[in-house]
């Protein structure tokens, strides 16, 4: 955005804020701090102070450029002193350079960007914007803060309602009476789900947005967090290595898609993945990689298929994806029919990785033994392992880790009953404790002629190299999933190279 005067705002840290950061450089601030009425933590977004008699000028202009279908230039000239002849708009309000920056400013981001969240989105420690109606605060997700109120207000609900429906579209779907509620992705790569009306929520319009990190976070970003330890992923990293089925599962905003996509970048550069997902969210560096995304149907449900006109579901691209013989298929979260046909994959020698709404191991086997998923127990067991998260509080903070990886060691063929490893799980001081035995490692062992110790000594290895890569402070998605190519590529070398490091 290019303003002649950069400091529309000029702020400064305060003694009493818990976290300050600047979004845009003299433009766009935010801070947390303790509401000094309520004693609760608040987000503040801090932008350009707007003078009530510019608001003429920037109406016409929004109208302006919203009716011209060009939103990507926004040209705000002075009334006066600018360059003769080029004023787009008449007014009678002269415009020193401070306020047609203003003015531009508010223009461009309720015209070309997202309006008054567009602070919300471009602060990297906001994880998630929800928004329950009109005339209540919006509330962001932070990982230090949990959710927290701010200061963004939408006025009423035809302002809510307005924006919503610009959002939507800008995204390249629709939402309306006939369609109240919508799941999309912006061009940010954000994933939103909104509705209009009272039709779906009786406080009225709402919207949530899940933000899109622009580098995925890897192995070494959760174990700088804690989410869980340098074992554990090089546990993970041999088992996607040779091959495994795994699952996580876990709550509502427990980090299974983060996880799930941390543990993909193990993946051998050479082998064929396909993912699958309503909304994409999943990114890898692999070039044999194909990425596949359901798409909604129009008008009504077909009364034999159950489906609308061009809707094409999960299931339909999961049929699709076996045709292309990949090593590896990915469901970003399994929910219906599709489940059956990924176990059917598995258990006939295709790698699946996906996620899961449960909480436990045996909340995952009840649900995906129960309407209308009806997988029968047998094949379940062609599933390896789960990785199960949650939220921990530890400290007064909560924080996300993984609650247990469980291993599937097997089902009794007559009773049903199924024995499940904990290879690993967390303690009550946010350590990690191991079992000291891994079922899976010596499957795989047995699979490819390998002894189990040799399987541990080679996850003493890749921890090894996790660890030194934390210590060689590399943090960066280039960095890390180069070194992983390069460890495939010529192994020993990597591994000397980490040798002569401790």
């Amino acid at each position: 955005m290019d303003i002649t005067n950069p400091d529309l705002v000029k702020i400064e840290r305060g003694d009493d804020d818990l976290s300050f950061r600047e979004i845009e450089p003299g433009k766009v601030y935010s801070r947390i701090l303790i509401d000094q009425d309520s004693g609760r933590i608040v987000y503040e977004l801090i932008e350009p102070q707007m003078e009530q008699r510019l608001q003429t000028v920037y109406s016409k202009y929004v109208k302006q450029y919203m009716n011209s279908g060009n939103r990507s230039v926004i040209n705000i000239s002075l009334e006066s002193g600018g360059e003769k002849g080029k004023k787009p708009l008449p007014t009678d309000i002269y415009l020193d350079q401070r306020d047609a920056d203003v003015v531009r400013y508010y223009v461009e981001r309720d015209v070309s960007r997202y309006g008054r969240i567009t602070g919300l989105l471009l602060d990297p420690d906001v994880e998630d914007i929800s928004c329950e109606g009109a005339m209540k605060k919006i509330y962001v997700f932070t990982k230090e803060y949990g959710y927290i109120a701010t200061n963004v207000i939408f006025n009423d609900d035809n302002d809510l309602n307005f924006f919503i429906r610009k959002i939507v579209q800008d995204s390249g779907k629709n939402i309306s009476i006939a369609d109240p509620i919508v799941d999309s992705t912006l061009s940010d790569g954000s994933r939103i789900q909104a509705s209009i009306g009272n039709y779906v929520t009786a406080s009225g319009p709402a919207f949530s947005i899940r933000k899109f990190r622009k580098e995925p976070f890897t192995p070494l970003d959760l174990i700088r967090l804690g989410t869980a330890s340098a074992e554990i992923f090089a546990y993970l990293w041999l088992c996607i290595e040779y091959g495994s089925n795994i699952m996580v599962t876990g709550g509502t905003a427990s980090g299974k898609t983060v996880m799930l996509n941390s543990i993909l970048l193990f993946i051998p550069q050479n082998l064929k993945i396909i993912t699958i997902e309503d909304t994409r969210e999943l990114r890898l560096p692999h070039e044999n990689w194909l990425s596949l995304v359901s798409r909604e149907g129009i008008g009504k449900n077909d009364p034999v298929t159950g489906k609308r006109t061009g809707e094409i579901d999960m299931f339909d691209l999961l049929t699709a994806s076996l045709r292309h013989r990949p090593n590896y298929i990915v469901i970003g979260e399994v929910r219906g029919r599709e489940a059956f046909t990924i176990f059917q994959a598995m258990s006939t020698g295709r790698y699946g990785l996906a996620t899961f709404h449960a909480e436990d191991i045996s909340t995952l086997i009840h649900r995906l033994e129960s309407k209308p998923i009806n997988i029968p127990r047998s094949l379940i067991g062609s599933l390896d392992a789960a990785i199960v998260m949650g939220n921990f509080v530890f400290k007064g903070e909560t924080k996300r880790r993984v609650k247990a990886v469980s291993e599937i060691m097997d089902v009794d063929s007559h009773h049903g009953e199924m024995t499940v490893n904990n290879v690993y799980s967390i303690n009550t001081d946010d350590t990690f404790k191991s079992s000291e035995f891994s079922y899976l490692l010596a499957k795989i062992g047995n699979r490819y002629g390998i002894e189990v110790g040799v399987m541990e000594r080679d996850v003493r290895i890749r921890k090894n190299i996790l660890e030194g890569m934390i210590r060689r402070n590399m943090t960066t998605y280039g960095e890390f999933t180069n070194l992983i190519f390069s460890f495939y590529h010529d192994r020993d070398a990597v591994i000397e190279s980490f040798k002569a490091d401790r």
